[in-house]
């Protein structure tokens, strides 16, 4: 398996870099992407929360288990989460989750992370697809169930306004028919409401929360559940407030599978794919969409095209592991990688400073 920083060439690093060590500094986002760490555990679709200081990783399928050459693969779904401490570039593992879930969706609602969908077991014909919902309390290292989903999710996206947690669009399991539907979480009263459809029904989407408004983007459209049906490129944005649907402009591109997280109410669409007539081009690129203006923009590409697989903000953009193909099959990058908008001051303590290298192909 090839690592992106396992080349025998390496980029210089700058004196301006080793300043870095020593001192806060207001950090330009013109210094690009930095390593900084590696998944202790190596998987696939995991789901990801953000706490105070620390970045949680959740559930997901073991990279040893996926076989992208072959029909049936699995077992899908671990148990296992793990926590990236954004201040001591630590690790540490903390309590199972019940449930095992390979893509499953995380929120966070005063200091608790809630978890929902996905799906677990040895094929996709015989998957399970659960309708528990367990919230994990950070202080005390506990799991309890919650009052369950209305119906099982599975390639959905999910996003938090006022406290309440949206769960928006999917299938209800692998080869169903793609849905608008929206159900809206409480967990001030453990409740659940059916929320306004969304438009255009669809699973694969990216959620992203600037304000009042979510904004759905992109995905795979009506009907089939599996592998069919268009590719997207339409966004719509939820105003919470009036309770309606409104149609956005497009995507410039077609970009699929993008993480999106935001920043300064920006909403940054991280790598992806587009498909090809045989296969996909990954895509090393990140666009970035202001709403208040309706327009987009670039920041430097990453170094490596991939589908990542995790990305969450905490000051910078943390991009976690991904997978993508360079030239000798699909496989997994298992690195950490940060990118600094610049939208805060902070101090590279115990950071390693080495910058993504080219690319050294598997032997």
């Amino acid at each position: 398996m090839s690592n992106v920083l396992n080349s025998k060439k390496t980029i210089a690093i700058g004196v301006a870099v080793l300043i870095l060590l020593v001192m806060p500094i207001e950090t330009s986002a013109d210094q690009g992407w930095e390593l900084i760490t590696e998944l202790p555990t190596k998987r696939l679709a995991f789901a990801t929360a953000v706490v105070g200081n620390k970045i949680y990783l959740i559930g997901g399928t073991l990279y040893r288990n996926v076989k992208p050459d072959i029909a049936v693969r699995g077992p899908y779904g671990i148990t296992t989460v793990e926590v990236y401490d954004t201040q001591t570039n630590k690790w540490q593992r903390v309590a199972d989750m019940p449930t095992p879930r390979h893509g499953a969706k995380a929120a966070v609602v005063n200091g608790t992370i809630f978890v929902f969908g996905g799906w677990n077991g040895q094929k996709h014909a015989l998957g399970e697809y659960p309708v528990s919902v367990e919230a994990y309390n950070p202080q005390t290292d506990t799991w309890i169930q919650e009052k369950e989903m209305p119906v099982s999710r599975a390639d959905f996206d999910i996003g938090v306004v006022a406290g309440k947690i949206y769960i928006i669009g999917g299938v209800t399991r692998l080869g169903k028919e793609r849905m608008g539907r929206v159900d809206v979480y409480n967990p001030a009263t453990n409740t659940w409401v059916k929320g306004q459809e969304m438009p255009t029904p669809r699973s694969q989407l990216g959620v992203a929360v600037v304000g009042n408004h979510i904004y759905a983007i992109g995905g795979r459209g009506w009907p089939r559940g599996d592998f069919g049906g268009p590719y997207l490129t339409v966004i719509e944005a939820y105003d919470s407030t009036s309770g309606q649907w409104r149609k956005k402009s497009d995507m410039l591109d077609l970009r699929m599978s993008s993480a999106p997280v935001v920043v300064r109410d920006e909403i940054y669409l991280i790598g992806g794919f587009t498909p090809k007539r045989v296969g996909f081009d990954y895509l090393a690129s990140v666009s970035v969409y202001n709403p208040q203006k309706d327009a987009w923009r670039d920041i430097p590409a990453m170094p490596v095209p991939l589908v990542a697989r995790g990305a969450a903000v905490n000051g910078k953009i943390y991009v976690l592991g991904g997978v993508g193909d360079v030239g000798e099959g699909w496989e997994l990058f298992p690195d950490v990688v940060v990118y600094d908008t610049g939208f805060r001051a902070v101090e590279a303590n115990d950071k390693l400073s080495t910058r993504w290298g080219e690319l050294k192909k598997s032997q």
